[in-house]
């Protein structure tokens, strides 16, 4: 993508995000949000357009897509269809708050629609020769497509947080799949314009991104990762590999957060808690609840996907292990858990302070 393109899609998302202000859909804050006032919201629905709008000029003009995914192939229109679905469902639920069995099930059929394309997660290790692998690999897809979308709305919980994650993980991207240049130019289209609503939303949070954009970001991240399997270099993706290499290695970078989802439920489910209810138990809200504001807690979590995503690309050059980069992440996630549920307070650090002078 060249730098003029580049520009103008930024301020295109500059502008779009400064009229989503203006037109001030407000987000009522909740138990789990980290706001206190009314905020515009819906700000997804920019970066939404923007992709949404570059991958059909992609797919109906580039030569290049088409030899990619030829035209009878039905993931990419089924993920259009899909995408609209779930933009309809988020921007509604952003502007009226929807039950959670609503928005389940309209993710699920927009999960659904992207195994009805051929979208499935690749196993090299398994010979797809029989209808039961195939069966349980559509289901592998669907439950992981749903856990996506669900995981990125959980941990939009601070300012810039998701966003900023999500722009160092595409970044990362274009290395699995060896700057393949129409998967690099969705990655760029994408970073950009998640990029000019950024700019409004860190660090003093004038625009979020709501349902709206956190789902879409959940799923249009499966949606990548599954268009990035059959381009990721052969020479790095040994038949031995149980899952492909391309997809897992998309969405790796992020290994820090989709554990704090997976390790908060868990732990609500233990105490007996439902898991439907709207709460501040992620380990983001923990460290932001003790003082640490956005200014801190989202450079943490983006300096931990970019370690994660450098441990990847070292994995993916073979010169570590898979074995050893979940070794060395476990210990990496360890020590993250205990410094933030052993961290101090700083508001007392702040009080004491000043009762001392």
């Amino acid at each position: 993508m060249n730098y003029m393109l580049t520009i103008s899609l930024f301020i295109l998302s500059v502008v779009l995000c400064a009229f989503m202000v203006r037109f001030n859909i407000s987000a009522t804050p909740t138990q789990r949000c980290s706001h206190n006032a009314p905020t515009p919201t819906a700000g997804g629905l920019v970066f939404f357009l923007i992709f949404f709008v570059n991958l059909a000029f992609m797919y109906l003009m580039d030569d290049q897509l088409s030899k990619m995914i030829p035209p009878q192939h039905g993931l990419i229109r089924h993920y259009f269809i899909a995408v609209s679905i779930l933009i309809i469902v988020g921007l509604h639920d952003d502007c009226n708050p929807l039950s959670y069995r609503r928005r389940l099930i309209a993710q699920f059929i927009c999960a659904l629609l992207i195994v009805l394309g051929g979208g499935i997660i690749e196993s090299p290790v398994i010979e797809i020769d029989s209808t039961s692998v195939l069966f349980f690999q559509k289901i592998l897809t669907l439950f992981t497509f749903l856990c996506l979308i669900n995981a990125a709305n959980f941990i939009d919980g601070l300012n810039g947080l998701l966003s900023l994650c999500v722009m160092i993980t595409l970044a990362f991207a274009s290395l699995w799949v060896n700057f393949c240049p129409p998967l690099v130019t969705m990655y760029s289209v994408l970073i950009v314009a998640i990029l000019g609503f950024f700019v409004f939303n860190f660090p003093k949070g004038r625009l979020f991104m709501g349902d709206t954009g956190s789902t879409f970001l959940g799923f249009t991240l499966g949606f990548l990762a599954l268009f990035a399997q059959p381009h990721y270099p052969r020479i790095f993706a040994p038949e031995t590999a149980i899952f492909n290499k391309g997809f897992v290695f998309t969405l790796l970078p992020m290994a820090f957060l989709w554990f704090d989802v997976a390790f908060t439920l868990c732990r609500r489910a233990v105490r007996g808690c439902r898991l439907t209810e709207a709460h501040r138990d992620h380990m983001i809200h923990i460290l932001y609840d003790k003082g640490y504001g956005h200014i801190f807690v989202t450079p943490l979590y983006a300096a931990c996907t970019c370690i994660m995503g450098c441990l990847t690309y070292m994995c993916h050059k073979e010169w570590l292990s898979f074995i050893g980069l979940l070794a060395i992440y476990t210990v990496l996630q360890g020590i993250v858990m205990i410094c933030i549920f052993n961290a101090p307070h700083r508001q007392k650090w702040i009080r004491t302070k000043k009762s001392s002078i």
